[in-house]
């Protein structure tokens, strides 16, 4: 299909995925410069199709539902608009991959990451339910799992907001064995639907195998009226959990049985999990924050670039094409993975597409550096190139430039800048200004516990494994901040988690 270069204020960057109502995009915010998923539906099909009513209501009502709501396990909604034909909603960029993918290469997952994936899970819910929405389809597929082993909830389109008649789709809408008795009765339903589904996630981790399975009619009446097996009993896992308790009350059939909230669903998890660390110390430290875990053959599915350049079919590999010939693959590599750090899977095609128009280094790094956000990123990747000392055969005039450094300042800025031998000096006094010579003051306890509460808002739990990691590689208060920039999760606005970070320099002290 023909894909369009621009929507309204995004440009277009590449495909993430399609399906029978629309395609998503990667595309770039060309106000703010912020990269965003772009998810489309195209109007041809919903004109004139009755039942195409309660489509056009669950895209609107997922850009009003998650509009709502903050909180680093839920796909931020940024914006909604209309193109032509093409309605679209602007949302978070998330590098990662749905957990129904994730599953499909790592069935039966390890004990602590299941319980990680349940925990954020939980502690989103729970404070999507405290604002009055309730998603009413939570299933793999709409769990998107990072690289880091960050967990967020998307696609909103069924969600119910109490106190607000903005859906016009009935309660049976849902998915087959993650819908609750209620639903298929087509009864009154509240966020405990969200709990039941949860339930059965856990259910499917535990034993790697669902508790409702057959054809539609069958699940249907299996959720209405069998009880199924505890997890424990139903395949051949091995667990030194034991959670089948906290399972069965989760899908419980009479919703007045059922978890009363999801925090209590979290806590009751917690606290079986925790009777079970001795048995896996990882346990405990996962559930206090202190580290993540992501199994290996799920990490090997993560670092896969999920995104297509425009004009590819979705999921049209383009890891094989190879650089052009005259530059040297070292060096590009080193390229790519100092744009990496900033811009993530794309740098591979925007690196390939520079080199093919560059005839030597300086235009190179300048070409690809315009994408970046501003002059500071634009700075710090210079430095990144530097740092991994690309000296390797380029083309033309750029083999001796890649020698002797890096004189096109002026063009990574886009601006008059310092050229030279006073491009690292140029750097520094940058990254120093406004943030009190940051670089000179020693890392504090107070600096740290201010970076947490920081971080945290951004991140949740997993900012504690983030701080520690940075604090232990780090000199002084620069390195730290710089550390937690380069390693928060994917979603995170960069530069505001920069400035806020810095307001905390303050009450430092000098080294």
């Amino acid at each position: 299909m023909t894909h369009p270069t621009r929507l309204g204020k995004y440009m277009i960057d590449g495909v993430l995925g399609s399906g029978a109502m629309g395609v998503v995009y990667q595309a770039t915010d060309t106000v703010i410069q912020r990269r965003v998923a772009l998810k489309t539906i195209q109007r041809s099909l919903i004109d004139g199709d009755m039942s195409g009513l309660s489509v056009a209501a669950r895209f609107r009502n997922e850009a009003q539902a998650a509009g709502r709501l903050t909180h680093p396990g839920i796909v931020s909604i940024y914006d909604y608009g209309e193109d032509g034909d093409t309605a679209f909603i602007a949302m978070e960029f998330v590098e990662g991959r749905d957990l129904s993918k994730v599953l499909s290469v790592n069935p039966i997952m390890s004990e602590p990451m299941l319980l990680q994936v349940m925990d954020q899970l939980l502690a989103a819910l729970h404070y999507a339910h405290e604002h009055g929405v309730w998603h009413r389809d939570i299933k793999p597929a709409n769990l998107i799992l990072t690289q880091s082993g960050q967990l967020k909830i998307t696609d909103f389109g069924i969600a119910r907001i109490r106190d607000a008649g903005i859906t016009q789709v009935t309660s049976t809408i849902g998915t087959h064995g993650y819908m609750a008795p209620e639903q298929y009765r087509g009864q009154d339903i509240d966020h405990r639907v969200d709990i039941f589904a949860a339930g059965v996630l856990l259910y499917r981790l535990l034993a790697g195998v669902p508790p409702f399975a057959g054809a539609p009619e069958a699940i249907m009446y299996k959720v209405m009226h069998i009880t199924p097996v505890v997890p424990s009993a139903a395949s051949d896992v091995k667990r030194t959990l034991q959670l089948d308790s906290v399972v069965v009350k989760a899908l419980a059939k009479d919703v007045k049985d059922r978890y009363e909230s999801a925090g209590a669903f979290r806590e009751a998890l917690r606290l079986h999990a925790g009777k079970s660390s001795q048995a896996n110390p990882v346990i405990a430290s996962v559930l206090s924050g202190d580290e993540t875990v992501v199994d290996p053959k799920a990490a090997q599915l993560l670092q896969r670039p999920p995104m297509s350049p425009v004009g590819t079919p979705a999921g049209a590999s383009t890891s094989g094409s190879t650089s052009p010939s005259n530059w040297d693959a070292d060096m590009l590599s080193s390229v790519e993975r100092a744009l990496a750090s900033f811009v993530g899977p794309l740098a591979k095609m925007l690196v390939k597409q520079a080199a093919a128009k560059s005839a030597d280094l300086d235009t190179l790094i300048g070409a690809v550096a315009q994408h970046l956000q501003n002059d500071d990123e634009r700075l710090r990747f210079k430095a990144k190139v530097m740092k991994t000392g690309t000296s390797g055969t380029g083309s033309g005039t750029g083999q001796g430039t890649a020698r002797t450094g890096f004189t096109g300042l002026s063009g990574l800025l886009g601006r008059g800048g310092a050229q030279g031998s006073s491009d690292s000096s140029a750097l520094t006094g940058h990254a120093q200004a406004g943030s009190g010579s940051a670089a000179q003051q020693t890392l504090t306890p107070e600096f740290i516990a201010h970076a947490t509460r920081v971080l945290a808002s951004h991140m949740g739990p997993l900012a504690k494994v983030v701080i520690k990691k940075a604090s232990t590689q780090s000199a002084n208060t620069q390195q730290f901040i710089d550390q937690l920039v380069q390693q928060c999760a994917d979603g995170v606005d960069r530069d505001q988690l920069r400035q806020q970070l810095l307001q905390g320099l303050g009450a430092q002290p000098k080294a």
